[in-house]
C-alpha cells in the first residue's frame, strides 16, 4: 500500500485540524429496555481473565465493538505485554485510549494520560525516562465498561469509562499537594513509534492534538480533543525536558516528534477531576464533534451506566440457566471478549480513514477495522452472524471498501493498514458466509469480483499455487499451510460462483479446492511438502516446528494435516477410511507433546500434539463427529473446556487473537461449532449448560437444552422434538428458533 511520506504529513494534518465538517449525528441507544436479569449478567464478566500468561487481553473499559479501549499500561517486559498490560506486573505508565485484545503483535496504546504528584522532572524514572508508579491488584476493579485503580503512592483513585468514540476519566485526589495529569503523545512502549505529534492548549480546560505513528500499522493518525471540569495551568515537555519554543496560534502549541504536556490543577482535595476525550482517525474537528455528540457534561456515573447498559444488552442475547457459577463467568467473559472487535472506525458524521491513506465519507454503513481474519474466520465471524446479524452488512461493506481502496480484500486489517500478517485470503469465507446467510445487501457481482481478485493475485505463493496446483516447498515458505488454506478459501469461491451461474469459475475453483489431496503422503499419514518436480521433501519430521524455514505456519504436520474443513469425507478417505482416520486422531491427542525446532510460544495449550492455544487446531475435536465414534470428540471438547479456559488472569491457554479463542468456547459450551465456517452448518459436540436461550433476531429464540446424565455422551439430538439424523444444525434452522435438545447417557 502506497502511503504518503512523513515529510508531507504535517501540512496535511494542520489542514485537518481546522477543516470544517457537517454536524455530528448522535449515537442511537440500545433499542430494548433492560431487565434486572439482563443487568445481572454483568456480574459474570471478568475482564481480567486472559490478562496473565499468554492471553494478551486488556482489562480496561470499552463498549461492544467500540473505537476506544481505555486501559492501563505497564512498562513492556516482552511478548506477553502486547496488549499494554500483563497481570504479573505492578508498575503503571498511565492509561491510554487504544488497545489490541489477544494479538501476537503489539501496537496502538495511543494518547497516554497519567495522574501524579510532585515535580514532573524529579518524578522521571532514570532508566525509563517517564513517570512510573506501582499498584496492587487488591486495589483494582475491572468490569464491563468500567475500570478503576487506586494509586496509593499518588493518593489518587483513577476511574475509567467510555462511549463508542470517547474515553471518560475520573480522578479523585486526596491531600493538599497539587493534582497533576500528564498527556503523553510520545509514549510507545516499544511497539508504535511516534513520527509526528501536535498539541494545542485551547484554553484552561481544553487540549487538542494528534499523534502520527508507525509500527505494525505503517501509518496511523489519531486525533483528539480533551475537556476538563476544572481549570489548569500547563507546561510542555519533550522526553522529560521543558519545551519553551511555544507558538501563539489561539493558544500554546507544541509540535514535535514526542509531545508531552503536564496539567497542574492545584489543590482539588475532595473535588473529583473529570476528563472527557473525544477521538477520531480523520481530524481534530471530527474528534470534537464525536465528543459533543456522545458525552454531554461531566457526569461520569451516567457514562459508566450507559456503558454497562450496552454490555448488558449485548450479553443478554445469550441467557444461561445453570447452577455452575464458575462456568457462567468463563462463558460470559468469553462472550465479552468475542464482542470487542471488529472495531467501529468512522466518525459520527460518517468520515473515516481509508486504506489508501485518504479520508472518505459514507452515510450508508459504519466502517469497521481490526479484521484478524486468519484467526477469526474460523469461529468469531460465524458467531457474529448469530448474535449481531444487523452489523454483518456493515462489516461486509467495510471489507469491500478496503478492496475499493487497495485492489484487494484485507488479510489482517489494523486501523485501515494492511499488515500482511498470517496467510490465506480469509475475507473470502467471511463474505461468502454472509452472502449465503442473507446478511448482506451488497450486489453479489461486486462481492464476487472482490473475492476473485484476492484469489487470483500473484503474491504470497498464489502464482506458484496456480501454476503447480500446490505450492512447492523450495520456492515459498509455509508452503503446505498456504496450499491447504488457499484450497479452503477456493471452495468458498466455487460455492458462490456456482450460485451466480459462473460454471467455468465454479469448475476452476473446485479443482483448486482439491489441492489438499496433492500434499497428503500416504506413506507417513501427514500433509507433507513437495518440490516443484513433485518429489516429497526430505528430512521430514511431523513434530518439527519453525515457520521461518519449514512448510507450516506456527504449527507442524501433526497440527496442520487436518485442515480440510470443506471436505472431511475426502480427508477420511486419504487416511484410508474411518478406522485409520479415528486411530490417527486418537494418536494426535495421546502422543508426546515434545516438538523440536524453533517452537513458537503461540503453540500452547497442548494435549499430545493438539495445540488449542493456536488456531489451526480449533476444529479438530469436531472431526470425530464425522465418524461413528463421536463420543471421543465430546471427550476432548470437555477436556479442552475444563483445562484451557479458567476463571483467572491466566485463564486462556493462548492468545485470545481478537476473540477467536473465546468464540471457540462460546460455541463449544452451546454444543456445536462451525467446522466449515462458510457452509452455514454447525457440527454437534456436547453442551455445557442445562439451558441456554439465544436471541437469534427478529423476535425469535433458539433454546438449547440437555437431559439425562450431564457427564455422559450425546445419544440423540432433537430439533423441535424431531430426532436429527445428521451431525449438524444449519444456520437456517438455528435462525428459525425453536428448541435444540441433547439427550445424554453413559456409554
Amino acid at each position: 500500500m502506497k502511503i504518503l511520506g512523513y515529510s508531507l504529513v504535517l501540512p496535511i494534518l494542520l489542514a485537518a485540524c481546522s477543516s470544517s465538517q457537517q454536524p455530528a449525528q448522535t449515537t442511537v441507544a440500545a433499542a430494548h429496555t433492560l431487565s434486572t436479569t439482563d443487568k445481572a449478567l454483568l456480574q459474570y464478566v471478568d475482564p481480567l481473565i486472559g490478562t496473565g500468561g499468554h492471553g494478551h487481553t486488556f482489562p480496561g473499559a470499552t463498549v461492544p465493538f467500540g473505537m476506544v479501549q481505555l486501559s492501563p499500561d505497564n512498562p513492556s517486559k516482552g511478548w506477553d505485554w502486547t496488549s499494554g498490560y500483563n497481570y504479573s506486573d505492578n508498575q503503571l505508565f498511565g492509561f491510554s485510549h487504544t488497545h489490541l485484545s489477544g494479538t501476537g503483535v503489539g501496537d496502538l496504546l495511543d494518547i497516554l494520560v497519567m495522574p501524579f504528584r510532585g515535580d514532573y522532572t524529579q518524578r522521571l524514572d532514570n532508566e525509563l525516562n517517564r513517570v512510573v508508579t506501582t499498584y496492587s491488584h487488591d486495589n483494582e476493579q475491572a468490569r464491563a465498561g468500567y475500570y478503576s485503580l487506586e494509586l496509593t503512592d499518588e493518593k489518587v483513585t483513577a476511574e475509567l469509562s467510555v462511549t463508542e468514540r470517547t474515553g471518560v476519566h475520573r480522578y479523585s485526589f486526596a491531600g493538599e499537594e497539587s493534582a497533576k495529569l500528564l498527556i503523553d503523545l510520545g509514549y510507545a512502549q516499544n511497539y508504535d513509534k511516534p513520527v509526528a505529534t501536535f498539541m494545542r492548549v485551547v484554553d484552561d480546560r481544553t487540549v487538542q492534538g494528534y499523534r502520527i505513528s508507525t509500527g505494525w500499522t505503517e501509518y496511523q493518525p489519531v486525533y483528539f480533543v480533551v475537556e476538563f471540569n476544572q481549570p489548569f495551568n500547563h507546561q510542555f515537555y519533550v522526553e522529560g525536558k521543558a519545551f519553551d519554543e511555544t507558538i501563539a496560534l489561539k493558544g500554546d502549541v507544541i509540535n514535535t516528534e514526542k509531545s508531552e504536556v503536564v496539567l497542574d490543577f492545584g489543590d482539588i482535595d475532595g473535588q473529583p477531576l473529570v476528563a472527557k476525550l473525544g477521538m477520531s482517525y480523520t481530524s481534530i474537528n471530527n474528534a470534537k464533534q464525536n465528543l459533543a455528540a456522545e458525552v454531554n457534561g461531566f457526569d461520569f456515573e451516567q457514562v459508566k451506566q450507559s456503558a454497562a447498559n450496552k454490555w448488558a444488552a449485548q450479553l443478554s442475547k445469550f441467557n444461561v440457566e445453570d447452577g455452575d457459577e464458575e462456568a457462567k463467568t468463563v462463558f460470559y467473559t468469553a462472550l465479552y471478549h468475542s464482542f470487542l472487535a471488529p472495531q467501529l472506525f468512522n466518525d459520527q458524521n460518517g468520515s473515516y480513514f481509508g486504506a489508501d491513506g485518504a479520508t472518505h465519507q459514507t452515510q450508508d454503513f459504519n466502517r469497521y477495522t481490526l479484521f484478524s481474519l486468519w484467526d477469526t474466520f474460523r469461529a468469531l465471524h460465524p458467531l457474529l452472524t448469530i448474535s449481531d446479524g444487523d452489523k454483518i452488512n456493515d462489516m461486509v461493506e467495510s471489507m469491500l471498501a478496503f478492496y475499493d481502496e487497495t485492489g484487494l480484500l484485507p488479510t489482517w486489517d489494523l486501523m485501515s493498514n494492511e499488515t500482511d500478517v498470517m496467510i490465506g485470503y480469509h475475507a473470502v469465507p467471511v463474505l461468502v458466509d454472509a452472502y449465503f446467510k442473507g446478511l448482506t445487501k451488497v450486489d453479489p457481482e461486486r462481492l464476487y469480483a472482490a473475492i476473485k481478485a484476492s484469489a487470483m493475485q500473484d503474491q504470497f505463493g498464489i502464482d506458484l499455487y496456480k501454476k503447480h496446483g500446490y505450492i512447492p516447498s523450495e520456492l515459498e515458505l509455509e508452503a503446505v499451510s498456504k496450499t491447504l488454506e488457499y484450497a479452503f478459501d477456493d471452495w468458498a469461491i466455487a460455492r458462490m460462483a456456482k450460485a451466480l451461474g459462473k460454471s467455468d469459475d465454479a469448475a476452476y475453483f473446485s479443482q483448486r479446492a482439491n489441492s489438499f489431496k496433492t500434499l497428503f503422503d500416504t506413506s507417513v499419514g501427514f500433509m507433507r511438502g513437495k518440490d516443484a518436480q513433485g518429489q516429497w521433501v526430505k528430512e521430514f519430521s511431523p513434530t518439527h516446528v519453525d515457520h521461518r524455514v519449514t512448510d507450516y505456519t506456527e504449527a507442524n504436520a501433526w497440527q496442520y494435516s487436518w485442515f480440510v474443513p470443506h471436505d472431511v469425507p475426502a480427508l477420511i478417505e486419504l487416511f484410508g477410511g474411518e478406522s485409520p482416520f479415528v486411530s490417527k486422531l486418537d494418536q494426535l491427542f495421546s502422543v508426546s507433546s515434545h516438538m523440536e525446532g524453533d517452537v513458537s510460544p503461540d503453540i500452547s495449550g497442548l494435549i499430545g500434539q493438539y495445540a488449542h492455544g493456536n488456531e489451526p487446531c480449533h476444529h479438530i475435536p469436531y472431526l470425530y463427529a464425522f465418524t461413528q465414534q463421536k463420543w471421543k470428540g465430546e471427550q476432548q471438547i470437555r477436556q479442552i473446556r475444563q483445562t484451557m479456559y479458567r476463571n483467572g488472569p491466566d485463564g486462556l491457554a493462548g492468545n485470545d487473537d481478537v476473540g477467536q479463542m473465546s468464540a471457540w468456547y462460546v460455541f463449544s459450551a452451546l454444543g456445536f461449532y462451525p467446522v466449515n465456517p462458510a457452509s452455514g452448518e454447525y457440527v454437534f459436540g456436547t453442551p455445557l449448560f442445562d439451558h441456554v436461550s439465544i436471541n437469534v433476531g427478529k423476535g425469535k429464540f433458539l433454546k438449547v437444552s440437555q437431559s439425562g446424565d450431564k457427564q455422559g455422551f450425546v445419544k440423540q439430538v432433537l430439533l423441535n422434538g424431531e430426532v436429527l439424523t445428521v451431525n449438524h444444525i444449519t444456520h437456517q434452522q438455528l435462525s428459525a428458533g425453536g428448541e435444540l435438545h441433547f439427550i445424554l447417557e453413559n456409554r
